[in-house]
């Protein structure tokens, strides 16, 4: 499969990611990911992303990026049988900034070089509404 040629874009994001904002580059990412991969795919996000389109965080207005880890996105779909995952997914994040004019790194896995490599891994993952967070004040 011959992949499209990344658009260039600006280096650094300055568009603040507000939760419509990011509801709407979200939704346009995971149909990209939806063709490109003819299967619905698991993207873990996590940092100031989640803060902003969780419901009951409603203090963080925006972000400037979404945090994801890419290593066990390409370790997972690489056992599936995409060798060229990362490169999918690169493009198909590439493709959503050029839409919505937003910089190369508005979805970056800058923080795997400081999360730590598991031999096994159990996922277990719930609704976001069964998550519950305490606040300490």
């Amino acid at each position: 499969m011959t992949l499209p040629p990344v658009p260039i874009l600006k280096e650094m994001n300055d568009v603040p990611l507000t939760r419509k904002l990011l509801t709407q580059a979200l939704y346009d990412l995971s149909e990209r990911l939806y063709r490109s991969f003819k299967r619905q795919v698991r993207l873990v996000v996590h940092g100031g992303a989640v803060m902003v389109l969780h419901p009951s965080l409603s203090h963080r207005e925006s972000t400037q990026d979404v945090d994801y880890l890419h290593r066990s996105f390409v370790s997972e779909y690489r056992a599936l049988g995409f060798p060229d995952a990362g490169q999918r997914l690169r493009t198909c994040i590439a493709e959503t900034a050029h839409k919505f004019v937003l910089g190369a790194d508005w979805m970056n896995d800058h923080a795997d070089v400081a999360l730590p490599w598991a031999l096994e891994c159990a996922i277990i993952l719930l609704p976001l509404s069964q998550i519950r967070f305490a606040r300490k004040c």
